[in-house]
């Protein structure tokens, strides 16, 4: 009885100095999958504007599509420069999302920060990405995955006045930012510098 006392109390410590050696907080079950409907309301987004770039990409916004598309998202960062090569930048990814979002400071500035943080996730997601056919879009996804990118930086860094803050968000968010297998696919694990 005593033998196994002290083995689950060595077990308990190494899964304790493992946790902190890895910087996975104990509380956090990556194998645990959250609700997708549950996530969605934890971070009140604000709606992005597309019809400020009606006049530059209004081909790639037809009436009753999906306004998410490579085409449209590739067509307003070339429209505003916000890539120079792979590179962002900075303030034309800030006027870029001035247009996008008004005047909404809070969400403005989570927006900007997650851009210039998501070059290395994108890269990675491109690399990781399905081969598709040749004919299945004319248009780079790269912009795509740089929304996506920045979406989960804001998820993870969300303005407290609109942040749920239930215990599923935040525990979504622990996973979000600790949890190995969502950094790449949710492109989180962002740390703001």
């Amino acid at each position: 009885m005593v033998t196994r006392c002290i083995a689950l109390a060595i077990c308990s410590c190494l899964v304790a100095v493992l946790s902190v050696v890895a910087g996975i907080p104990l509380d956090v079950d990556c194998s645990r999958r959250q609700n997708v409907n549950t996530v969605r309301g934890c971070c009140a987004y604000p709606t992005l504007n597309f019809d400020q770039f009606r006049k530059q990409c209004g081909k790639h916004m037809p009436v009753g599509s999906p306004k998410i598309s490579p085409c449209l998202y590739e067509c307003i960062f070339n429209a505003t420069n916000v890539l120079e090569g792979s590179e962002v930048n900075p303030s034309n990814t800030r006027s870029m999302l001035e247009r996008l979002l008004g005047n909404n400071q809070d969400f403005l500035e989570a927006y900007v920060e997650g851009m210039l943080n998501c070059s290395d996730t994108v890269e990675a997601m491109l690399k990781n990405r399905r081969p598709r056919h040749p004919q299945s879009s004319e248009c780079s996804p790269v912009a795509v995955y740089f929304a996506i990118c920045t979406q989960s930086f804001v998820f993870n860094h969300c303005p407290s006045s609109s942040w749920a803050g239930t215990d599923a968000c935040e525990t979504a968010r622990l996973q979000s930012l600790n949890c190995p297998n969502n950094q790449l696919s949710r492109g989180a694990g962002l740390k703001k510098q």
